[in-house]
């Protein structure tokens, strides 16, 4: 952990300013438990029992409480401040306090330092929404996130402050077509967060500068147009404005063909991207992605799947390569709602391609645009590379609005020439030299409570029984474990 200078903190200072930002956290948790419950959230972390919660605060229509009678509790006077400027001018103002607490061991198998990680994590976001009348806004969030005690902390564990959004929004209805469209720095998921994520999981999320356009059909059918460039996030505040990871590009349409029981959706993304390794490999690759997924649920009967196919090319400073690759997951859930305990029964199996030949002139390593490590596991101790997946687990639910998983996660390499890949597109290059494919298997348990609709506590302990792919690297069993307070104001 380091000051913006880059000179160590004193353990003096440390330990200080931690006292000093747990207990203003502490306060900032309690002054709010006491407040009447928003009509909704932006914390979304696994669906559990009781499916996910919206993750941004503009997804929350606070329209209702132009109504002074529907202004019931504290919040409500921060969610709608009326302007004067009109019946539909208003501003909307709101945040999120995050803290999490992570203890890794053997974190990628002790196949890389650190070996040892137990840290805090901690995350502060105000938001604002400005609605000049109903078809012209704009939003704005800014972001402080600190991490303590962790070894070696990345731009996305800390950030001494961001604009974290800041975009204009427009929005008109032409006949049947709802068209929204939106510029400046915004969040961008679509489809299933498969291959197209935030990174929520981590202290700073992903964020980018573009354009987006929705169109609204009517019935359920939907386009997405995205041009953007992702932003690199850095240390010190507010100095990110011309700092990009390559650029982006992304057309989504979706189609309801049996009301909830089926939908259809088609997609095209580009992605560019600098120092991107495989294998022992480093260069930039150009991807383009084809794919669909189909998605719906019959009565308790839920499914969700993505299939896609990559190609483009991939150049070092030495050779250019091809890629070909391809990527599927699917995910079902089968919910017995009405005995006790609501039991339900998952299953989720996946499969990403690894190349076959290091030597040859194909890439066939999976590389989504911007992949949600967390559809694995919480962790993110495994990541969407070289990879098959299955995970059954069972799902009940004590309580109301608490709900458990547990389950073993079996992994192998999708290819035994390919590495094993951690943390965001990392090989593990000791694992080349065995050609075993079994990674290992996860036994994880997770707990979610919705305390309120705007406090959630999240915990996730994971145990890896390492496979041969790891031990004969050299690697061990690894273990992790995390526990998030999330609450939204």
């Amino acid at each position: 952990m380091k000051y913006e200078t880059g000179m160590p903190r004193g353990a003096a200072v440390r330990n200080a300013t931690l006292t000093r930002v747990r207990t203003g956290w502490l306060l900032a948790v309690l002054g709010i438990l006491t407040l009447a419950a928003s009509p909704a959230s932006h914390a979304q972390y696994f669906s559990l029992a009781k499916g996910p919660y919206p993750l941004e605060f503009y997804d929350i229509d606070f329209s209702s409480l132009a109504d002074p009678a529907n202004r019931t509790g504290v919040l409500d006077s921060l969610h709608y401040i009326p302007l004067g400027w009109g019946s539909e001018s208003y501003l909307s103002l709101g945040g999120e306090v995050r803290e999490q607490y992570w203890n890794q061991v053997n974190e990628a198998d002790a196949l890389r330092k650190p070996i040892d990680n137990s840290y805090d994590l901690q995350r502060v976001a105000f938001d604002a929404y400005l609605h000049f009348d109903s078809h012209f806004s704009a939003f704005g969030e800014v972001l402080r996130a600190d991490s303590f005690d962790k070894v070696s902390p990345s731009t996305t564990d800390e950030t001494r402050g961001r604009l974290q959004q800041g975009f204009l929004q427009g929005e008109d209805t032409i006949g049947p077509l709802d068209l929204t469209a939106r510029v400046g720095r915004q969040e961008i998921m679509l489809g299933s967060d498969r291959f197209v994520w935030i990174n929520d999981s981590s202290n700073v999320r992903t964020t980018q500068d573009g354009a987006r356009v929705h169109a609204g059909f009517g019935d359920g059918y939907t386009l997405d147009l995205i041009v953007s460039r992702p932003v690199t996030s850095t240390y010190t505040a507010f100095d990110d404005w011309n700092s990009h990871a390559g650029s982006f590009g992304a057309a989504y349409a979706s189609e309801p063909l049996l009301g909830s029981q089926l939908h259809v959706d088609e997609y095209y993304y580009y992605r560019r991207q600098s120092n991107i390794q495989f294998a022992k490999l480093t260069g930039t690759d150009d991807r383009e992605t084809v794919g669909g997924r189909v998605w719906g649920a019959f009565g308790s009967f839920k499914y969700d799947s993505d299939f896609a196919y990559q190609w483009g090319t991939y150049d070092t400073t030495t050779l250019a390569k091809t890629v070909s690759a391809v990527g599927t997951s699917t995910r079902f859930l089968y919910s017995f709602e009405d005995v006790p305990l609501e039991p339900g029964a998952w299953f989720q199996t996946s499969y990403f391609s690894g190349t076959d030949n290091p030597r040859s002139h194909t890439i066939g390593t999976f590389n989504a645009p911007f992949p949600r490590p967390t559809l694995l596991n919480y962790a993110g101790l495994d990541t969407l590379e070289n990879l098959i997946e299955a995970y059954p687990a069972v799902l009940i639910t004590p309580v109301s609005q608490f709900s458990l998983r547990f389950g073993p996660e079996a992994l192998w390499r999708a290819n035994v020439n390919d590495a094993v890949y951690v943390s965001r597109t990392t090989p593990l290059t000791t694992t080349l030299n065995d050609h075993a494919r079994y990674i290992g298997t996860n036994l994880i348990a997770t707990a979610q409570w919705a305390i309120t609709p705007n406090v959630i506590l999240f915990a996730e302990y994971l145990h890896e029984i390492a496979g041969k792919a790891i031990t004969l690297a050299g690697g061990h069993d690894a273990e992790v474990g995390v526990v998030q307070l999330d609450v939204n104001f």
